[in-house]
């Protein structure tokens, strides 16, 4: 028999189960591990309601290695061998999938998928499919199949069971930033927790709560709040009341930050309001407070209230100068506050770069200022929130 041919038998399955089984072993680790991370640890949590610690190194090895002895049971009693061989992983990558598969509400009592009837079934016709490979298979021990057919054809079911699994996994962006952040603000990692979807140009309102409660632990919130889109007003500072929108972060944890009580949300800046003259808030809430102002363009506010609680114009963080700088321009005929010469000159700029697209239509406008202003508060101010 040429070296080239391999008799289809259980002798020459080996280089198929070292192939493979490295295949996925590897696929599941980095899956697991890398990919699928603060979801399968939202899976812990939900499943084990906060009584183990999870490890996410640990649990990618474990999953990976029960999930290899379980095909190696399966498969002695299934049988595929040859150019089917990798089939007997169907049930595993299904698994994985399945694992990852979830949504937002995983942490509700009544959260639930189709996959507690879906499973059984799809396992259920596969097996009845497999079995009837597998007897075909042995009915074809008498050919012979080259080598590389053989294992070309089990690294393309491979393939194609990596990317089902990719496929029924949960690959949503939002989720993902938004379960991430969360991990990075438990273990204290506040900066890192800000550079999670920095990149994204529609960030829902939880995960802009989050990077607001990043900014206010790092007591950065009037120096970068605006380096983000600010899409929902002052109502961004706070989570949504749909617990189908939120995760293990809600108002809870904004209201624990504020040194107050939970309670319903009408008016951000009303609220935030009476826990700073009140006195009853913590000092994080006035950062809150005078940022809320700003996200609702309430300058005449803002500025009345910088007075009231004596903040000093040297003291002013970056966007709370550019807000002074405005509204000394929109009051023409008041006393100027701002003697920032270098703020001064940045908004002059700015006016001119405006002036020379006057004749452009808002949205082109907008956009073109974006480039070069978009992390100002002129810009959100003119163009930005709700």
């Amino acid at each position: 028999m040429s070296d080239s041919k391999q008799v289809l038998s259980q002798k020459t399955d080996w280089p198929q189960a070292l192939i493979c089984g490295s295949l996925f072993a590897v696929f599941s680790f980095v899956y697991l591990y890398v990919f699928q991370r603060d979801v399968l640890e939202a899976l812990h949590f939900s499943l084990a309601h906060g009584k183990t610690v999870f490890s996410a190194l640990g649990s990618a090895v474990v999953i990976t290695f029960v999930l290899l002895l379980i095909r190696w049971g399966l498969n002695r009693f299934l049988r595929l061998g040859g150019a089917v061989y990798a089939l007997s992983y169907f049930p595993l990558f299904l698994v994985l999938g399945l694992l990852t598969d979830i949504g937002y509400g995983i942490y509700a009592s009544t959260y639930h998928t189709n996959w507690g009837w879906l499973f059984p079934l799809l396992l259920l016709v596969y097996i009845l499919v497999a079995i009837l490979v597998g007897k075909l298979f042995r009915t074809m021990r008498g050919f012979t199949v080259p080598l590389l057919t053989v294992t070309n054809s089990n690294l393309l079911i491979m393939l194609v069971l990596c990317l089902m699994t990719i496929l029924i996994g949960n690959a949503n962006n939002t989720l993902h930033y938004e379960l991430k952040s969360e991990r990075l603000l438990r273990e204290k990692s506040y900066s890192e927790a800000l550079t999670v979807g920095i990149h994204a140009a529609e960030p829902t309102q939880t995960l802009t709560a989050l990077r607001a409660y990043a900014l206010a632990h790092t007591g950065e919130m009037g120096e970068k709040l605006f380096n983000y889109p600010q899409n929902f007003g002052a109502k961004g500072l706070f989570f949504p009341d749909d617990s189908l929108k939120t995760f293990r972060y809600t108002n809870d944890s904004v209201f624990n930050l504020l040194g107050v009580p939970l309670q319903k949300v009408n008016s951000v800046a009303g609220l935030l309001h009476d826990m700073c003259h009140q006195g009853t808030g913590s000092h994080v809430a006035l950062d809150y407070y005078l940022s809320a102002l700003l996200l609702d363009k309430k300058l005449d506010t803002f500025v009345k209230e910088l007075s009231y609680f004596q903040i000093m114009q040297e003291d002013l963080p970056l966007y709370y100068r550019e807000a002074v700088v405005l509204w000394d321009k929109m009051h023409p005929d008041s006393v100027a506050l701002s003697k920032d010469s270098l703020m001064l000159q940045r908004y002059g700029a700015y006016l001119e770069n405006e002036r020379q697209l006057s004749q452009e239509t808002f949205t082109a406008k907008k956009n073109r200022m974006h480039k070069d202003y978009g992390t100002t508060y002129w810009w959100y101010y003119n163009y930005g929130g709700e």
